[in-house]
């Protein structure tokens, strides 16, 4: 496989795993404040706790997005394979 098709593969992996992991820490934040608040359901308490949740898991996924494309590009040695990413500029 040319190194075209693999930087293609590489953004399309790194693109879903990156939509997987902030959808699945919505719904983990959302299912943390449902049990939190119980039975007092307050709109109010609801729409802010929802608020923070969700700024929460774009900053959770930001940085453990991060870490893993590190992790992932020292395992396989992307820096061999997609030079066009990881040239650096004179």
């Amino acid at each position: 496989m040319s190194s075209t098709g693999k930087m293609i593969l590489f953004f399309i992996g790194a693109t879903v795993f990156n939509i997987a992991l902030m959808v699945g820490l919505i719904a983990i934040f959302i299912i943390a404040i449902g049990l939190i608040l119980g039975g007092n359901r307050s709109p109010i308490l609801f729409q802010v706790l929802l608020f923070a949740g969700f700024i929460a898991s774009i900053v959770l996924t930001f940085l453990i997005y991060g870490k893993v494309m590190k992790w992932v590009t020292v395992k396989f040695k992307l820096e061999k394979n997609i030079p066009q990413l990881f040239k650096k500029k004179r």
